[in-house]
């Protein structure tokens, strides 16, 4: 969205709405890291008649992840400011951070530009997307507006940044993590209890680890999918009650399905499952992946 969809009374500010974003995404040794893992593995006494791939498999499986920190993982980073924390509660990650203390938000990483980024979730009010959005956009545009003039006003920067919004896109990062810590990351965020933010995030994530690392296809997803049993019992609006109206519809919730994840409360109660679908599963997983990952305004 640029300056024109804006209302005239925010043209005065080139303000642009922008979605969160991955880019630079690059695993060290490319498509063949996997070996790293099998390397360290048969050093720990995995026997070589066990396939090469078959052995990177069940180290994943089985979460014997200390082999999977051979792997080495690194990408650029865009989200709002105020989820930014969130993303760095990750402690493995190794990250080196836009600085809104010495540089004008409006610059972003390119010193040229003079518009201001924020990520605003429209999609996600629907009905209300006119009313609630030029509130949104008000509330927005006055944070802005008063950065701009206290900055104007020969204050320092790092002062003026204290009324910066949410929204601002300022959460700019350089990041190295390790396949153990991204798995991690990946399991929690591409929940349907995740943050929509972080769901677009991780999901980005997911698909760029698919295309430079094809031999994690099939590993990775929810906690549930990668685990057998989702961990989220009893959470009302996910597992049990009235859908929550701001996640989406949890697919391995419904017993009658070849998808069902049971959590470990059902199964203690004996409840008995299907023989689990897990290709099916696969595609539907990533079927909310790719609708995550659009951010569709």
């Amino acid at each position: 969205m640029t300056s024109e969809h804006l209302p005239k009374k925010m043209r005065d500010l080139e303000i642009k709405v922008v979605k969160p974003e991955i880019w630079n995404f690059e695993v060290i040794k490319g498509k063949d890291a996997w070996r790293e893992v099998v390397y360290s593995a048969r050093m720990s006494g995995v026997p070589p008649q066990v396939k090469d791939r078959s052995v990177f498999r069940m180290i994943v499986e089985n979460d014997y992840s200390s082999a999977l920190e051979h792997i080495i993982i690194k990408f650029d980073l865009k989200m709002s400011k105020g989820n930014s924390p969130e993303f760095l509660e990750h402690r493995m990650v190794s990250h080196t951070g836009y600085s809104t203390r010495y540089i004008e938000v409006s610059k972003g990483i390119d010193k040229n530009k003079e518009a201001y980024e924020v990520i605003l979730p429209f999609h996600l009010i629907k009905e209300k997307r006119d009313k609630i959005g030029e509130l949104l956009y008000d509330s927005v545009r006055n944070s802005i507006r008063s950065y701009k003039e206290i900055i104007d006003n020969g204050i320092a920067r790092e002062i003026a940044r204290y009324v910066l919004p949410f929204a601002q896109a300022v959460g700019v990062y350089h990041v190295t993590l390790n396949l153990r810590s991204l798995i991690n990351l990946l399991s929690l965020r591409l929940c349907v209890r995740s943050s929509p933010e972080f769901r677009c995030i991780a999901s980005q994530l997911y698909f760029n680890l698919m295309r430079e690392l094809p031999e994690m296809k099939g590993l990775t997803g929810c906690r549930g999918f990668m685990r057998g049993v989702c961990p989220e019992s009893n959470v009302t609006g996910v597992r049990t009650g009235k859908q929550h109206p701001l996640y989406p519809v949890c697919p391995f919730r419904f017993p009658d399905t070849e998808i069902f994840i049971p959590t470990p409360k059902e199964l203690q109660k004996g409840m008995k499952v299907r023989e689990f679908n897990r290709e099916k599963a696969l595609r539907v997983q990533e079927a909310n992946f790719e609708r995550w990952m659009d951010w569709k305004l």
